[in-house]
């Protein structure tokens, strides 16, 4: 494997250090330095945060890390998502702020179209077993990206006007399927609805979209999309 030294001439024009790129990658400094030094490849989930973090993107990056050096891509045309707003547990989309550093990503390796994508941040700790605070989420329609709807899964569900959250699809000890956030400490303040398949015509509960319901129903017209993609990146203030 070729080394990667022109990362550290990369990272100081950034401003960055080593810590940065392993904080961002979600690895320990040995690793990055591993990289540096030609003995661990970078792996496909860390392309487009190492890609944002030395300012290029990830074509770009791909043929650096295969020539030795960096290299700049200027024929090429890349799609990019642009980032809609912060996804708070209780529904809330609020607008991406005017003075945040990233507001669109590239799309991710191995698409040349954002159809079909829609691209977060996340703006609270609901999901943070699964996703921290502050991580940029990419979310594909499930009809236009095959997403099975199986537990584990995260889906973006339609709650109301305006309103979108973030939940895992999970089975109950009865069977029953929930989506339901997945915080470090349980918080009352973020609700779990029971999930259904079936057409809501037939079934007896008719509570979507019911907020004051004490088990609302989620059927899958509710599903905005699903989460396909979530990148880390270094943070020193996680979005509140």
């Amino acid at each position: 494997m070729r080394t990667q030294e022109w990362i550290k001439a990369s990272l100081k024009d950034q401003g960055c250090k080593l810590k940065d790129v392993a904080e961002a990658l979600g690895i320990t400094p040995p690793r990055v330095t591993d990289i540096i030094k030609g003995k661990r490849e970078v792996q496909a989930d860390e392309i487009i945060p190492l890609a944002e973090l030395l300012n290029l993107s990830a074509k770009s990056l791909l043929k650096s890390l295969e020539e030795g050096k960096r290299t700049i891509l200027a024929d090429e045309t890349i799609a990019t998502i642009p980032i809609t707003g912060l996804l708070f547990g209780d529904g809330r989309l609020v607008a991406n702020p005017a003075n945040e550093s990233v507001q669109e990503v590239p799309v991710p390796p191995g698409l040349t179209s954002n159809e079909g994508l829609h691209c977060f941040i996340m703006g609270d700790s609901s999901m943070a077993k699964e996703i921290k605070q502050g991580d940029i989420i990419i979310t594909a329609d499930p009809r236009t990206h095959f997403y099975p709807m199986t537990p584990g899964g995260i889906f973006l569900v339609k709650r109301g006007k305006d309103k979108l959250a973030l939940r895992q699809m999970v089975t109950a000890e009865g069977g029953e399927t929930w989506l339901a956030p997945v915080p470090e400490q349980p918080n009352p303040a973020f609700e779990s609805w029971r999930f259904s398949a079936l057409p809501q015509v037939l079934e007896a509960t008719t509570s979507k979209g019911t907020e004051n319901s004490l088990s609302p129903t989620v059927y899958t017209d509710d599903i905005f999309a699903a989460v396909q993609w979530v990148h880390r990146r270094y943070m020193p203030q996680a979005a509140k």
